[in-house]
């Protein structure tokens, strides 16, 4: 039967030299693939608006103000995710500098982790050759490749979570002290991203159990009571300290961060329940042009595959079911699916009838000709779509149509001529060498993307002056700038942070008034505004010059303006009552050439 898969006992069995000659060779190559994926440009570009900017700049002021416990964000609380990401990317810029390289630092290693532990896992419950296919597969994964150069919290969830996952597998297959490896995963991820960090692995493992018929003694077979101890040491002890100094904590977090999240469209990213769909699709590319020559119902019963199916399945679901749904969430679904599907991909290379094996691998090859020729496309059309991205990063897209194309011609020819290991290794290349093209459609996206240009201009023109935002907050501008950002206009996720500090009246505003005052207090401000707001300020403020500027900003000070020496960034404006005949239209327009 189709589909190679290893018993209990061939797992126990000791290798022979060659073998572990092999397995190190494996090891080796893949993991060398994924880093230099993952390290590619990775400190060349600027933080991207929101996320990276937001979660750099919190680890930052950990380092500044040495409050590890509270999160800040622009210097006041900010708790909507829990502090691991913050802790371990204050640690990389506490040894690395704080730069873009460090920022993202946390999220490759993950990254890097993950493809490891998966390569692991089905090194142990299939053969080398799944292991190493299903390790390619992961890290050549468009989503997962993509996201592991991003610092959101998404990629440090995947990683502990695949940790806690395949612990579970072992332990139900060998028994063991694997249980606390999973519940040590479980308190990582709960540090990392709450409760859904525990709660997935334990679904997932529940539903696995039920379907294997083996609930019977599961409390004590997988240690549980010790085991809900250890996960509670690891995690319970932030969540309690940060609801005793923060009041409101809990309705915030656990109610409005979960609950409301989950079942209020109206609370965040609402989407349609079938969101996900593409999403897996696109993400999994290239990956996914081969799933319909995998001969499915003729593989081999596998309870690793089984496994692996209900864990990705139950991520997706769970999800998809969610009121609030972005793109990364059901990035935790990527390792146990690139297990399946190498296992899936080498039953149709390995198919005893050589004739139909080959048919549906050559189908494969023009499938991502087709790709190729479609990126190619669409970058000859770019001009006419509506999104700039298109234009921006054309010289990527044609480099990664070609790469896909010639990728195609190449694959299929091998598949034609029974080369079938050449075929999935030109396969695979083609898929890595497209990453690397399209990670220089980053750099050439970062005038859309990033601040980061911007804030540097600001800073070296005026490393001094106060930063005023109207109408919104720049995520990365303290950042770069390394000082706190004055806000005129609505508060939004900093909403709770300032409610909860003593100068809040300092340091954000609504008015019209208040952005007269700040505009003509004598001492250096800088205001960054958005271009379409320009024609509101030309009537109520007096002439301006431009420090800086790029595509959707500019930094504009009082004619005649001059830096000034440091002085304490506490000493303005006095605070205001709200009034909201007093605000600003900042819903959209158009604006006048920049003065």
């Amino acid at each position: 039967m189709a589909g190679a898969s290893r018993s209990p006992a061939q797992a126990a069995a000791p290798r022979t030299a060659h073998d572990r000659r092999r397995i190190a060779i494996a090891f080796a190559g893949v993991g060398g693939l994924a880093t230099l994926l993952v390290f590619f440009h990775l400190g060349t570009y600027g933080l991207w608006e929101p996320d990276e900017g937001r979660y750099a700049e919190i680890a930052r002021e950990m380092l500044a103000t040495h409050n590890f416990i509270v999160p800040h964000l622009n210097y006041v609380p900010y708790i909507e995710k829990p502090p691991l990401l913050y802790w371990m990317t204050a640690l990389a810029m506490s040894l690395g500098g704080v730069n873009e390289l460090a920022a993202r630092m946390v999220g490759a290693i993950a990254a890097i982790a993950g493809v490891a532990m998966t390569l692991g896992f089905a090194l142990a419950n299939f053969d080398r050759r799944r292991a190493t296919l299903a390790g390619v597969v992961l890290a050549t994964s468009a989503l997962y490749a993509v996201m592991a150069q991003v610092l959101t919290t998404d990629m440090l969830l995947t990683a502990t979570i695949a940790a806690a996952l395949y612990a579970f597998f072992m332990h139900w297959r060998d028994g063991g002290r694997w249980c606390w490896l999973f519940y040590l995963a479980m308190g990582l991820a709960m540090l990392t991203k709450g409760p859904i960090g525990a709660a997935l692995p334990m679904v997932i493992g529940a539903i696995f159990l039920w379907r294997e018929r083996d609930l019977a003694g599961v409390i004590r077979r997988f240690r549980m009571i010790p085991g809900g101890v250890l996960t509670a040491a690891i995690a319970a002890p932030w969540f309690v300290v940060i609801t005793l100094r923060e009041p409101g904590f809990f309705d915030f977090y656990f109610i409005g961060e979960h609950l409301r999240r989950f079942f209020e469209p109206s609370y965040s990213h609402d989407q349609p329940i079938y969101y996900f769909v593409p999403i897996m699709l696109a993400g999994l590319m290239p990956w996914t042009l081969a799933l319909p020559f995998v001969p499915w119902r003729r593989l081999a019963p596998n309870p690793a595959r089984r496994f692996c199916v209900i864990a990705g399945a139950t991520i997706f679901v769970v999800f998809s079911l969610a009121s609030a749904k972005l793109a990364p969430y059901v990035l935790p679904a990527f390792p146990p699916l690139a297990i399946v599907i190498a296992d899936g991909v080498l039953a149709a290379a390995d198919d005893t009838d050589l004739a139909r094996g080959r048919r549906r691998l050559i189908a494969i090859g023009p499938l991502l000709a087709l790709a190729g020729a479609i990126a190619i496309a669409v970058g000859i059309f770019a001009a006419r779509l509506r999104a700039p991205y298109p234009l921006m990063v054309r010289p990527a897209i044609y480099a990664a149509g070609a790469i896909l194309i010639a990728g195609g011609i190449g694959c299929a020819i091998a598949f034609a001529r029974r080369r079938n290991e050449i075929g999935l290794a030109i396969f695979a290349a083609a898929a890595a060498a497209t990453l690397i093209a399209i990670s220089y459609g980053r750099i050439l996206a970062e005038p859309l993307r990033s601040y980061a240009q911007l804030a540097r201009a600001i800073e070296q023109a005026a490393p001094d002056a106060r930063l005023v935002c109207f109408p919104r907050y720049v995520q990365s501008l303290p950042f770069y700038t390394r000082r706190r950002v004055i806000l005129v206009g609505d508060r939004t996720e900093l909403a709770f942070g300032a409610d909860h500090v003593a100068d809040a009246g300092q340091y954000f505003f609504y008015r019209r008034d208040a952005l007269i005052r700040l505009w003509n207090d004598p001492r250096p401000t800088v205001f960054v505004v958005d271009r379409f707001v320009l024609h509101q300020l030309a009537p109520i403020l007096g002439p301006w010059r431009v420090i800086a500027s790029d595509r959707k900003k500019l930094a504009i000070m009082r004619a005649g303006a001059a830096p000034a020496p440091p002085r304490d960034l506490n000493a303005v404006a006095k605070p205001v009552a709200h009034d909201a005949d007093n605000r600003f239209d900042t819903t959209g327009g158009s604006a006048p050439p920049a003065r």
